[in-house]
């Protein structure tokens, strides 16, 4: 068979992302009501759901994607497919723009492990199409009882409406501007911190630390 083309393989897959919401399907799969995804917020394993509700306080995430698009590249003669867990926009007053999650569970998580294979491999494409790619572990997320607290914060806040996205979606309630007590507003701000304290710590790292065989 020919070798696939350097030029064709930069060029946007037209493959959509697999369906990951079945009735069926086995483990943890759902929809996570986000304020800041315009269509349904999908995971399919308890570290994506806890992945999608730190992006939803971090206040530097203004918008988020789950599955949101397919990278095809070659290799060898054959042609690979690699679907990010997450697609995040990101603002702040000196930063804007947009990077690719990888969502995984340390615990299991190796540098031999199939899994970090198919990604060391789909890595170096993701770069030269012009993106970042960073991964975020379980460790990340239960570090100082983080995902407990984040969960007791959503579980009170008010319910979403319909996507609008003009939101300011690090407010409480930016759809009906109504706001909790001192003290949960307090631990919403101090919550809202802690996450994108997170996240810069997770953009600042290089994932190829975590994907070299020697060194894990």
């Amino acid at each position: 068979m020919p070798k696939i083309s350097r030029a064709l393989a930069n060029q946007p897959s037209t493959r959509l992302p697999r369906r990951i919401v079945t009735v069926s399907g086995r483990g943890v799969r759902g929809r996570f009501p986000s304020r800041k995804s315009a269509k349904p917020a999908q995971y399919e394993s308890f570290v994506e759901n806890m992945v999608l509700a730190f992006l939803e306080v971090a206040a530097a995430v203004k918008s988020l994607s789950t599955q949101p698009r397919v990278f095809e590249y070659p290799d060898g003669t054959s042609q690979r497919c690699y679907t990010p867990d997450v697609e995040i926009e990101i603002k702040s007053e000196t930063t804007h723009e947009t990077a690719f999650l990888e969502v995984k569970d340390d615990r299991t998580f190796t540098a031999n492990s199939e899994a970090a294979t198919r990604l060391r491999a789909a890595l170096p494409h993701v770069r030269q199409c012009g993106h970042r790619l960073h991964i975020v572990f379980r460790s990340d997320l239960v570090m100082n009882d983080l995902h407990g607290k984040l969960v007791l914060l959503l579980r009170m806040r008010p319910l979403r409406g319909r996507y609008r996205p003009d939101i300011d979606t690090s407010l409480w309630d930016p759809e009906n501007g109504t706001t909790p007590s001192a003290d949960i507003q307090q631990q919403w701000e101090d919550a809202k911190r802690q996450c994108d304290d997170l996240l810069s710590r997770i953009m600042n790292r290089d994932p190829d630390d975590f994907l070299s065989v020697s060194s894990r």
